[in-house]
């Protein structure tokens, strides 16, 4: 599944940015973070024949699905890695301490498999 390939190129980014001290990979680590998140709601999606609306309505449909499904709790994390990894640390450059980025990757990662094996 994608999203477990991006989640292991977010460690790895996330990892090499650290080390040597460079926001730009850590940014985009949380970005593949962030979209590992997004593949895995769709792959969860396309299980139940169902695929997100295009454009701007596709994160509504995937909380929608989320919340159909009886996950709101899903649908709320998905908010926060919106909100965290897409918004504050991707757009806007707020590098977390190491220890706080890595706890976001494992809750991604947690995210995934909930979605693989719960909806």
């Amino acid at each position: 599944m994608a999203a477990h390939a991006f989640v292991e190129m977010a460690y790895e980014g996330m990892e090499a940015g650290y080390e040597a001290k460079d926001d730009r990979r850590i940014r985009d680590a949380a970005e593949k973070a962030w979209v590992s998140a997004l593949h895995a709601v769709d792959h969860a999606m396309e299980r139940h024949d169902l695929i997100p609306e295009p454009g701007a309505m596709a994160h509504a449909s995937r909380h929608r699905f989320l919340e159909r499904a009886g996950r709101k709790d899903l649908s709320d994390q998905l908010s926060v890695f919106a909100d965290y990894l897409h918004g504050r640390v991707f757009y806007f450059g707020d590098i977390p301490p190491r220890e706080r980025m890595g706890v976001g990757l494992e809750e991604v990662e947690q995210f995934i498999r909930s979605l693989s094996e719960e909806v």
